[in-house]
């Protein structure tokens, strides 16, 4: 049975939730019966998440929780400091006459049919507090309440390894779902690669490439189609910052594809990454409304925007001037405005920074 509880509590390291049942199960082993009760109470408040009770009504998870600081008799024994990995306290040197008129035990843990408690306060890498109660039944004799501690010490180094290894898969969980929603939402599509260019992650619009004959295979980056291939392929040996390239498909649809980095590819400054190397971006090459619209509020005139989008579409000035009506002149004067603006001075480093731009979020 021990091992089986022992295993209970290991499980709990992916599956949190798990806790509630593996409380019950201490309960049970330290008890001797399914009389009684544990909790695991965290006594900090940003680890309010690890706060389980055995019982299966829903306010178990409570169970000397909020109680602890206000009304519990225990509440002057925490101490400040841990000596060593966790310490133990129970109530055994409060007489049956101040149980009997505590209000903690009176109004709160008498409605769960228990009243001895034993507990181990101990902490995790991060030093936060937490403490592992179990409650024994109101009449329970004194032999099985010293058996009882004794099974108890036995457990808590478990539980605590479980905790601590816990803790760092739920923020390490926390933190990848994090970025993984982060890079899903990005309007272009995105890989990133370790060292040796294997792909580590790719959001859903870079498998999507996969209709544009760009693919990953092995968490190699594949391509269909020569142009393509031979520009990213360059793009990845590359050690310059935010180096771009663009390519067509055979739908004759045309792609930005840039290649930037997670750590300074310096060699005399120490390497920040050891996980991530660098991440590559697709983009549509068209300039569409919202990239006309940041120009507009941050750089450019209305005029100029429109104009130097259409640039960097790849249009002429001439088509660029029937299109909106305008003489061949107006629209080189505009570009030429829009030059000393943005302090460029020829039409490809133009479109080249609006590429930037629409390569934004």
């Amino acid at each position: 049975m021990l091992s089986d509880i022992i295993r209970n509590i290991y499980a709990t390291i992916d599956n949190r939730s798990l806790w509630k049942n593996s409380l019950a199960n201490i309960a049970k082993y330290c008890n001797g019966s399914d009389e009684g009760g544990a909790a695991l109470v965290p006594l900090d408040p940003d680890c309010v998440q690890w706060r389980y009770g055995s019982s299966k009504t829903e306010d178990s998870d409570l169970l000397y929780y909020s109680q602890w600081q206000g009304k519990s008799p225990l509440r002057a024994y925490k101490p400040q400091s841990m000596p060593g990995d966790f310490f133990y306290i129970d109530d055994s040197f409060l007489s049956d006459e101040k149980l009997d008129h505590s209000p903690f035990y009176q109004e709160y843990l008498k409605n769960f049919g228990v009243r001895r408690l034993q507990n181990c306060l101990f902490e995790n890498f991060q030093g936060k507090k937490f403490l592992l109660s179990v409650q024994k039944p109101i009449n329970a004799p004194t032999d099985t309440v010293l058996a009882s501690k004794k099974k108890l010490l036995m457990l808590v180094p478990h539980i605590i390894q479980a905790i601590n290894i816990g803790d760092n898969f739920y923020s390490n969980k926390n933190a990848k779902d994090c970025f993984q929603c982060l890079i899903d939402n990005m309007p272009y599509a995105i890989a990133i690669f370790d060292k040796q260019n294997n792909v580590l992650f790719a959001n859903q619009k870079m498998l999507d490439m996969e209709q544009y004959g760009i693919f990953i295979l092995n968490n190699r980056i594949k391509n269909k189609y020569e142009e393509s291939k031979i520009k990213i392929e360059k793009l990845l040996q590359s050690s310059t910052k935010d180096t771009f390239a663009t390519f067509s498909t055979k739908s004759e649809k045309n792609f930005i594809a840039k290649i930037g980095f997670f750590n300074n590819t310096n060699e005399n400054d120490q390497d920040t990454s050891s996980t991530f190397s660098k991440f590559l971006i697709i983009h549509d090459c068209n300039i569409n409304k919202s990239t006309e619209k940041v120009l507009k509020n941050f750089f450019l005139s209305p005029a100029q925007s429109k104009i130097s989008c259409m640039i960097a579409n790849g249009l002429p000035v001439k088509d660029i001037a029937k299109s909106l009506n305008i003489t061949e002149g107006t629209a080189r004067q505009t570009i030429k405005e829009a030059f000393t603006r943005l302090d460029i001075n020829s039409q490809v480093k133009l479109a080249s920074f609006i590429k930037d731009i629409n390569c934004l979020p």
